[in-house]
């Protein structure tokens, strides 16, 4: 299997070739991906020690590697997590990581987390630990979780600090999903308001200005205004709406990562009525669910500040961290830097983390904190839902009455006049 390892996975040596292959597992599920070889003989050899019935085995030139890069799909979070949970039981079982990982190769349905598990079994043939084949994708594994896999290795329960990781992330993709939720309704009425107005700009208006040509009398206010946006849009005016739309974006992609915009947009995000209380939910609890599983790992309470620090998002909370790193590494309690920002720390987080410095179980009761705001996170997000979806259904209303009002009345008047005569 080793033997395997070192072939299959993908290398900078020359004496090997690269071929794309497309094979079968014994369940039947088909596999692609790109495996490196001295000769073709070999590489069909290898793809059958790992159980894989080859259907299609040729050279990958520069264009066949090309296309393979752009057709591998994003690793997600859930592909993570699997992996995890998977390779935390094998582990446990007295598996080495090796096998481990070569076990899990045949079951991974990414062709780019595929490769990825070979270059990382690869790795550990060559010697390299655990924790240093998983930093060497960083794009897939952060340093949070390098660093508990290192802590595991330290104390001898790798097995252990996986299964940390994998409640984690299970945890942030149950908190993901809820917060995606959320959001949901809400951008599916703004795409519909945009399809009806382009629907009536193009489609329906014109039509009825054809309707209206004869019409005698002065039109009212809504059907002009409607009648002269049309207009405006069919004779280049949706390329100015666009732009308008385009420059918005590129604004908000700009203060993303403009350090002072964004110091304003985390500082002031947090203040805002409803949506900043869920934001402060949503980092108290990523910031919580990651101390406890760093303290859980083993790792030394300063360095854990100091991971949690780097991977929280918001500036805001990413300096108040680091002030207490700070004091901690002078002997001060996290509580004790907490409590001086009570507008961003509630003081419910601020006791919870001095009880658990007191009894020395702090990783414990930031597990505690985590429960009760992942509780008030769903409750939040279903009030924020229940007051947005009227909200966006009476505008949504309001303007099609309003395009109702722009047709119907004209025509109601040509009808009454035609009647009358």
């Amino acid at each position: 299997m080793n033997f395997c390892f070192a072939l299959c996975a993908l290398s900078f040596e020359f004496i090997f070739m690269r071929y794309k292959y497309k094979a079968r597992t014994r369940e039947g599920k088909i596999r692609k991906g790109i495996i490196e070889s001295s000769t073709r003989k070999d590489a069909l050899s290898l793809l059958e020690k790992y159980g894989f019935y080859t259907t299609s085995l040729k050279i990958a030139g520069k264009e066949g590697l090309l296309a393979t890069k752009l057709s591998f799909k994003r690793i997600s979070l859930s592909d993570v997590t699997i992996f995890t949970r998977q390779l935390a039981v094998m582990l446990k079982s007295a598996i080495s990581p090796t096998e481990a990982l070569a076990s899990l190769v045949i079951q991974a349905e990414n062709s780019d987390f595929r490769e990825k598990i070979l270059k990382m079994g690869e790795l550990i043939e060559r010697g390299r630990s655990l924790s240093q084949a998983f930093s060497m994708f960083p794009e897939t594994f952060d340093p949070f979780f390098v660093s508990v896999i290192k802590s595991g290795e330290v104390s001898g329960k790798v097995a252990d600090s996986l299964n940390y990781l994998a409640a984690h992330l299970e945890r942030k993709g149950k908190l993901n999903e809820r917060v995606k939720g959320a959001m949901v309704y809400p951008i599916f009425i703004v795409v519909v308001f945009i399809a009806v107005f382009f629907l009536t700009a193009f489609f329906i208006v014109p039509n009825l200005t054809q309707l209206l040509a004869n019409f005698k009398g002065k039109l009212p206010l809504f059907t002009r205004i409607i009648i002269s946006l049309s207009e405006f849009t069919k004779k280049g005016g949706w390329i100015i709406i666009v732009g308008i739309l385009g420059f918005l974006f590129f604004l908000f992609l700009y203060f993303k990562k403009s350090l002072a915009a964004k110091k304003y947009y985390d500082k002031y995000i947090l203040r805002l009525p409803i949506i900043g209380d869920l934001t402060k939910k949503i980092y108290l609890a990523r910031f919580s669910e990651n101390l406890s599983v760093l303290l859980k790992a083993g790792l030394p309470i300063t360095q854990a500040l100091k991971i949690s620090q780097d991977i929280i998002e918001n500036l805001t909370y990413k300096k108040i961290i680091a002030e207490a790193e700070q004091e901690v590494m002078r002997g001060e309690n996290i509580s004790s830097v907490f409590s001086k920002y009570p507008r961003e720390v509630p003081a419910f987080v601020s006791q919870m983390i001095l009880t658990g410095e007191k009894t020395g179980t702090l990783d414990q009761t930031l597990m505690e904190v985590i429960n009760f705001y992942q509780e008030e996170i769903d409750r939040t997000t279903m009030n924020l839902s229940a007051i947005i979806e009227p909200v966006l259904l009476l505008v949504l209303g309001a303007g099609i009455a309003v395009l109702a009002i722009a047709i119907f009345i004209p025509l109601f008047q040509i009808g009454l006049g035609s009647a009358n005569m």
